[in-house]
């Protein structure tokens, strides 16, 4: 399975280098080919040559991008990595896959529903929380204000800090065919 690494960014020197952007940890090395493209279907396998940190910032060099105008053609287009090679530091990260198919529980201990979706906003995760009767769902924020975010990888639930009735008015119906 692939997994986003970051966006290409702006390029860095003369060489191809270039920043990765949407990443503030360096690039493991145990990341030896990626795959870089506007979509996942167009992406273009490449080799990585070398990798880096400049202000604070990773940087790649790959076989797609000889140079400068090379590193430039690729701005903007997203890095994809092999899962197997992607480093977790399981005490205080996660992947989104991680948060699929976990049971919530409300403040109370209520049981809320089931993860059925994981949706990447551009200032915070979503969850989309079914009920267990699948006739409606709800869109939560993975945000403090909302959820423990002291859950672990390999769980099984999700804990909330509110009570399910937080969620009371903006619940999705779902039309059964």
């Amino acid at each position: 399975m692939l997994l986003k690494l970051g966006i290409v960014g702006r390029a860095l020197g003369l060489q191809g280098f270039f920043f990765v952007s949407g990443r503030d940890e360096p690039i493991s090395s145990s990341i030896v080919t990626v795959k870089i493209g506007r979509t996942l279907e167009s992406a273009r396998e490449t080799k990585v040559i070398t990798h880096g940190w400049q202000t604070n910032r990773p940087t790649i060099k790959c076989t797609l991008a000889s140079d400068r105008t090379a590193a430039e053609l690729l701005t903007g287009m997203t890095i994809w990595a092999e899962e197997a090679f992607v480093e977790v530091d399981d005490s205080k990260e996660f992947l989104l896959k991680d948060l699929m198919c976990r049971r919530v529980i409300d403040s109370d201990g209520v049981i809320v529903g089931d993860v059925e979706d994981v949706v990447p906003m551009p200032a915070s995760i979503n969850i989309v929380v079914a009920k267990l009767d699948k006739s409606a769902d709800v869109d939560i924020p993975m945000i403090s204000d909302y959820i423990d975010m002291s859950f672990q990888r390999g769980g099984k639930e999700l804990k909330l800090v509110v009570p399910a009735s937080t969620f009371e008015e903006i619940w999705n119906p779902r039309i059964k065919k």
